[in-house]
C-alpha cells in the first residue's frame, strides 16, 4: 500500500459494519433501478391485453425510463463532483419513488411513458451517485467486492420482477390490475431508504480534495474506523490540481464498453419474454416470463457473486475483456445454429445461460467498477456519470431499434423468425467485440488506493 495515500488507515482496514450498512442503503436502490427497468418487460405482458398499443407505442413505453436513465447520471454526475455526493444522495431516489408511483396511475400510454421518463432520471442518477460513495469508503483490497455487491442488487430486482409476474398470472389477476400492480411495487425500496441516505457522512476523499475540510473528513472516518484518525494537510491541494481534459482515453475506454454492453444487456432482456420465445425457449410471451426466472435464478444472478469473488484477484481488465469474449462467442454460436435451422432447445438455452453468466462475471460488473477508480476524486462522479449514461444510451437505442430492426411478429414464418434472431445476435456479437478492444486501453486498478489510481497523489 503507497505510503502517500492521505487515507491509508481506511484503505487498509478490513470490512466494517459501516461498509456493510452503505452496501445495503446504496443496495437497496439498485435492487429498485433494475427492478423498474426490468419490470416493464413483464408489464408489457399483461398490458399489450389491456390497451391496443402499436409498435412504436410499445417501443417508446420500454425505452422511456431507459431515455431518462441517459440523461440521469450526466446530471447527477456533475452535481455530485459540485456540491458533494452526499448533497444529492437521495434525491434520486424521491424520482424512482414518485415516477414509479406515477406509472402505476397511468391512464393512457402518454402519461405511462412520461412518468417512466421521470423514474428513469432516478435510476441514471442513482448509478454515479451509490458507485462511488461505496468506493470511496471501501478498503482498497475489497473495494471490487463492495462496489460489486451494490450492483449484484441488480439481480434480485430483474428476479422480483419476474416472480411477482408469475404470480399475478397464476392469481389469475386482472391484466389492467395485474401491470399497474408490477409498477407501482418499485415505488417501495426507494421510499424506504431516502431517510437512510440523507442521513450519510459525505466521504472523506470529496470533503478533503474538493471541500478541503479537514473536520468532515475526521467525521467520516471515524463513523467508518470508530476512531479518531489524523489526516495530513499535505496534499489536500491536490484535487485541484487535475482537470476533466487529461482523462480523455479513460472516458472513451470506459463510455464505449459500457456503451456496447448495454446494446446486448438490456436488448435481450428488456424483451426477454418475447427474445426466450423467438430463440425457441418458451411457446409464448407469457411462458417466457418462466423462462427470463428460470435463466436469472441458473446464470445471471451466480454470476454477480462469482464476480464479487473474484474481481479484486483477477482483476477488473481480464474479467472485463474476458467477459466480451465469451458473450460475442456464444452469440456467434447462437447465430449460426438459427441460420441453419438447427432450433436444440437444451444447447440454445445453455448458450443463452453463457451469455447471461458472463456478461456478469465480466462487463455489467466491471462497466459499473472502473468509472469509480479511474477517475480523480473532483470528477469522479462525473465520470463515472458520463460512462453510465453513455451505456443507457445503448440500452435506449436497443430498445428502440431493435423491435423496428428485427421485427418478430405473429404473422411470418417460423424460418422468418430465425434469420432476423440469427440477424440480430450478429450484432450483438459485433458490439461485444467492441467492448472488448476498447478495454484495452486501460490501466488495472485493483488493489491500490484511488489517490495512487488517479494521480491524485
Amino acid at each position: 500500500m503507497s505510503e502517500k495515500t492521505p487515507f491509508k488507515p481506511l484503505d487498509e482496514t478490513r470490512p466494517r459494519r459501516a461498509h456493510i450498512k452503505l452496501l445495503l442503503i446504496s443496495g437497496a436502490g439498485f435492487f429498485a433501478d433494475a427492478y423498474d427497468l426490468f419490470a416493464i418487460s413483464v408489464a408489457l405482458v399483461f398490458l399489450k391485453q389491456v390497451w391496443p398499443l402499436s409498435p412504436s407505442e410499445v417501443a417508446l413505453i420500454a425505452m422511456a425510463a431507459l431515455l431518462g436513465a441517459t440523461i440521469g447520471p450526466f446530471i447527477f454526475g456533475r452535481i455530485g463532483d459540485i456540491f458533494g455526493r452526499k448533497y444529492i444522495y437521495g434525491v434520486e431516489a424521491a424520482l424512482l419513488t414518485a415516477g414509479a408511483i406515477a406509472s402505476a396511475l397511468s391512464i393512457n400510454p402518454t402519461m405511462l411513458w412520461i412518468s417512466r421518463f421521470i423514474l428513469g432520471l432516478g435510476v441514471g442518477g442513482d448509478y454515479p451517485i451509490s458507485a462511488t460513495l461505496m468506493s470511496e469508503y471501501s478498503p482498497a483490497r475489497s473495494r471490487g467486492l463492495f462496489v460489486t455487491g451494490v450492483f449484484s442488487m441488480q439481480g434480485w430486482g430483474i428476479i422480483t420482477a419476474a416472480l411477482l409476474g408469475l404470480g399475478l398470472l397464476n392469481l389469475h389477476v386482472n391484466p389492467d390490475i395485474a401491470w399497474r400492480v408490477i409498477l407501482g411495487v418499485g415505488a417501495v425500496a426507494p421510499a424506504l431508504v431516502i431517510y437512510f441516505r440523507r442521513r450519510i457522512y459525505e466521504t472523506p476523499r470529496f470533503a478533503y480534495f474538493v471541500k478541503q475540510d479537514l473536520n468532515e473528513v475526521k467525521k467520516a472516518v471515524k463513523d467508518v474506523l470508530n476512531s479518531e484518525v489524523e489526516v495530513p494537510v499535505n496534499g489536500i491541494n491536490n484535487g485541484h490540481k487535475v482537470h476533466l481534459r487529461n482523462y480523455l482515453t479513460t472516458i472513451l475506454a470506459t463510455a464505449i464498453p459500457w456503451f456496447a454492453l448495454d446494446v446486448f444487456f438490456y436488448g435481450t432482456n428488456i424483451f426477454g419474454p418475447f427474445v426466450t420465445t423467438a430463440l425457441g425457449l418458451a411457446k409464448n410471451p407469457l411462458a417466457g416470463i418462466y423462462t427470463q426466472l428460470y435463466i436469472a435464478l441458473a446464470f445471471l444472478v451466480p454470476g454477480y457473486y462469482v464476480a464479487a469473488l473474484i474481481v479484486d484477484r483477477m482483476g477488473r481488465k481480464a474479467m472485463q475483456i474476458m467477459g466480451f469474449a465469451i458473450v460475442g462467442t456464444a452469440y456467434l454460436a447462437m447465430a449460426l445454429l438459427l441460420r441453419h435451422g438447427l432450433v436444440i432447445p437444451s444447447l440454445i438455452l445453455a448458450l443463452y445461460g453463457l451469455v447471461q453468466f458472463f456478461t456478469n462475471v465480466g462487463p455489467n460488473v466491471t462497466t459499473f467498477i472502473l468509472p469509480t477508480e479511474l477517475f480523480p476524486t473532483r470528477y469522479r462522479t462525473t465520470g463515472h456519470g458520463i460512462a453510465a449514461g453513455s451505456g443507457k444510451l445503448g440500452a435506449t437505442l436497443a430498445a428502440l431499434l431493435i423491435p423496428i430492426l428485427f421485427p418478430i411478429t405473429s404473422n411470418i414464418s417460423e424460418a422468418a423468425k430465425l434469420t432476423i434472431m440469427s440477424n440480430l445476435l450478429i450484432v450483438l456479437a459485433t458490439f461485444a467485440l467492441i467492448g472488448a478492444l476498447l478495454t484495452l486501453p486501460i490501466k488495472e486498478p485493483r488493489g491500490k488506493p484511488l489517490e495512487v489510481i488517479s494521480g491524485e497523489v
